[in-house]
């Protein structure tokens, strides 16, 4: 532990918030691969599979909202572990039921435990201090793309060796391991009494212009990169005639690509010092990995592709960390908040336009997208450059609120 410790460069508390995401991302990718099966499984309706996955997105907006409120007035270590205990509850109820109609207490107790996602990045914002970009990029990126790698191949065997239910107590297992490390972390930050309580308010994160524009690209950035992958394994399942194993094998390499890229971020400081040329790159990558899908189906090719693929979430880590920077330290948790919200929207939603495009032509979604990424990498270039726009390539990575604090 003291040479990963010294490894990685981080503090204690942020080593425990990276062993911390570690294992709540390893919760995730227990379940994520047979979710849709044990909810059939259980005996709901191929309809209304879609309806109880559907309904995760909805009770999450309603979750993150009053996060930031909450670790306000309980303090932001007992407000995440009590939303992480409530998400184990939820994976111990599907492990055990025998209803798929019980199963909605999975789904509440999923939503309410991704509460603890912006209050992690507020928390990793305020203890990094200027070093947020390659914190972010450990703890945010790596830890979880390793998991991502890691879990399911150990939910699978266990699955295999003892059914379905065994995926959801292993989930439990490393949520609990998840909510021991989130305990070592401080109970409350120094930013929660900068200012007179109900200073902050969505209402003033979204009047920052600069935290307005972070949040406005990376919607519009979640928006284009979704549209074109959501329906990727549709694509090259009916297209390139590739088994569901093999498609579900050759996914890995997103998580892959999404540790490589973290790593080099981690790295580079030019890169710290210039998220929004970082996010460009990462954007550039799932261009490029679109542009193979469309036209190879070669294996190879097809298991670059997926790699190149892992910049998607690099992208939505690195707008995380650009947006702490920007962002006034009463304001934080809730611009985090929001992020999650719009960025989470876009994710949903942008299955909904690509199965639409997708009914015209199959490489409809991923040309469409392809357009968009292209733009959107121009307008991060342009952003990055432009002189308002914090951090920039020549300023160091200490926003000016910090400075003034």
């Amino acid at each position: 532990m003291r040479r990963l410790h010294a490894n990685l460069g981080l503090s204690d508390d942020l080593l425990a918030i990276f062993w911390a995401m570690f294992f709540v991302e390893a919760a995730y990718g227990a379940y994520m691969g047979i979710w849709p099966l044990w909810i059939a499984e259980l005996g709901a309706p191929i309809a209304l599979v879609g309806v109880v996955l559907g309904s995760a997105g909805i009770l999450r907006l309603g979750a993150l909202a009053p996060s930031a409120s909450l670790a306000e007035r309980y303090g932001i270590r007992r407000t995440i572990i009590v939303v992480r205990s409530v998400a184990c509850l939820g994976m111990l109820v599907a492990a055990f039921v025998n209803q798929w109609q019980y199963l909605f207490g999975m789904v509440i107790g999923a939503a309410i435990g991704e509460a603890a996602f912006p209050l992690t990045q507020h928390y990793v914002a305020v203890r990094a201090g200027t070093n947020r970009i390659r914190a972010f990029s450990l703890i945010i990126t790596v830890g979880p793309s390793f998991a991502l790698i890691l879990s399911p191949l150990v939910s699978g065997l266990l699955v295999a060796l003892f059914g379905m239910r065994a995926a959801f107590v292993f989930a439990a297992c490393c949520t609990i391991a998840s909510i021991t490390c989130f305990s070592r972390i401080q109970p409350t930050l120094p930013d929660h009494d900068q200012g007179p309580r109900g200073e902050s308010s969505y209402r003033g994160v979204w009047g920052d212009q600069r935290v307005r524009r972070i949040l406005v690209m990376h919607c519009s950035t979640i928006l284009a990169l979704a549209l074109g992958t959501s329906l990727v394994p549709t694509f090259l399942s009916e297209v390139r005639g590739l088994t569901p194993a093999l498609i579900t094998g050759l996914g890995a390499g997103a998580a892959i690509g999404s540790a490589i890229f973290g790593i080099v971020v981690a790295r580079t400081v030019r890169i710290q010092r210039a998220p929004l040329a970082g996010i460009a790159v990462a954007v550039s990558l799932v261009s490029l990995a679109m542009i193979i899908f469309m036209v190879t189906g070669n294996l190879v090719a097809i298991a670059i592709a997926f790699i190149l693929r892992g910049g998607f979430f690099s992208a939505w880590a690195l707008f995380i960390a650009a947006l702490g920077d920007v962002a006034a330290s009463q304001h934080r948790a809730r611009a985090f908040a929001a992020a999650e919200m719009l960025g989470g929207a876009a994710f949903a939603f942008a299955p909904m336009i690509a199965s639409l495009i997708y009914a015209i032509g199959p490489r409809g979604p991923l040309l469409v997208s392809l357009v968009l990424t292209v733009t959107m990498a121009a307008v991060l270039v342009q952003s990055q450059r432009a002189p308002s726009s914090l951090p920039s390539a020549t300023t160091p990575m200490t926003s000016t609120m910090d400075r003034l604090s």
